[in-house]
């Protein structure tokens, strides 16, 4: 293979493939690579008979104002943030479903604060307490991220009680979801991962496989552990490459739940790689193309709408702190 070098149009800020790292030898053994073929080979899927009803879930959060609990010893660090999740459905009316905006309040060290509630106008922005029992500032942001994968995730559940046969989780499947799932099975909840950081591959030759998919085409299904749990995963090439990108910069790593059939599994990944080409963006339209896709975007234009003008709450905020000054428990 020649030597060459290329740019990834993605800018600097977003995630990129570029960085991602190879699994390490230690690794291996988390990897089942020939669950549907011993030998890899790229994967043309069927045609599709008519275009499933499918589903897109995605969160939003935003870090609105650091806070800080003084009084007993060295000040605890807080935040106050916001977070939003809800599903676009295409095709449906409405096609946006099961929106849910939530605010919170949360001190490192388990410490208690009391409520935040401002007044915007004839209504009352809530921001409620949230539990952290750890010690680091950077534990807060561990916090809101668990607390926007609990709201996706019920979306999720709300989607399955719909009835929504394919459902797209932009990102990994939240944890919250591994019971449900261990239980039944009533729709196949897909994890879309944008930009894999650790590429679940040890061979080469794997690597030189998914850099040689078409659009359209997936990898093999195989099997890898990510913490505790064992997940279906796949590769599918959303685009074609143009001649100046990154190689790997037109996929997506794709995850279901390994307690589903593998029969299931792989009709669910020839899903996939023949449905999500077509909803795919483009550089012009979203500087993470092709792997931000449409419906994904659009539901998080939304999705930061519903969170409120930051700079009227920033507003809100400090005068209601200059009221009085605010309490916390231990």
């Amino acid at each position: 293979m020649a030597r060459v070098l290329r740019i990834d149009p993605r800018p600097p800020s977003y995630d990129s493939v570029a960085e991602a790292i190879a699994l390490a030898p230690s690794d291996e053994g988390s990897i089942v690579d020939d669950v549907e073929h011993r030998e890899w080979r790229a994967v043309d899927p069927p045609a599709l008979a008519a275009t499933p009803d499918v589903a897109f879930v995605d969160g939003v959060e935003r870090r609105e104002a650091r806070v800080s609990a003084e009084g007993d010893g060295m000040p605890f660090a807080g935040m106050l943030a916001s977070y939003a999740a809800g599903a676009m459905c295409p095709g449906k009316a409405p096609p946006l479903r099961h929106v849910s905006v939530e605010r919170r309040i949360v001190l490192t060290r388990g410490a208690r604060p009391s409520r935040v509630a401002l007044a915007a106008g004839n209504a009352e922005v809530e921001y409620l307490p949230a539990h952290n029992a750890e010690d680091d500032p950077e534990s807060l942001d561990r916090t809101l991220k668990q607390l926007r994968a609990d709201l996706e995730a019920s979306v999720v559940r709300s989607l399955i009680v719909d009835g929504v046969p394919l459902i797209i989780v932009d990102g990994r499947l939240p944890p919250g979801l591994d019971a449900e799932r261990r239980k039944s099975t009533p729709a196949n909840a897909v994890g879309f991962i944008k930009t894999p950081h650790r590429l679940p591959i040890a061979d080469a030759t794997r690597v030189e496989l998914l850099c040689a998919l078409r659009a359209g085409q997936r990898s093999p299904v195989f099997v890898r552990r990510r913490s505790d749990r064992a997940y279906y995963s796949w590769f599918v090439c959303l685009a074609e490459r143009r001649p100046f990108d990154l190689a790997l910069s037109n996929l997506a790593l794709l995850e279901m739940d390994d307690q589903a059939p593998l029969s299931q599994a792989i009709a669910t990944a020839d899903v996939t790689a023949a449905l999500l080409p077509s909803y795919a963006s483009t550089p012009y339209r979203d500087a993470r193309a092709p792997q931000n896709l449409l419906p994904v975007g659009q539901l998080e234009r939304e999705l930061r709408h519903r969170l409120g003008d930051s700079d009227l709450l920033a507003r809100l905020m400090v005068a209601w702190f200059a009221k009085e000054e605010r309490t916390w428990e231990p």
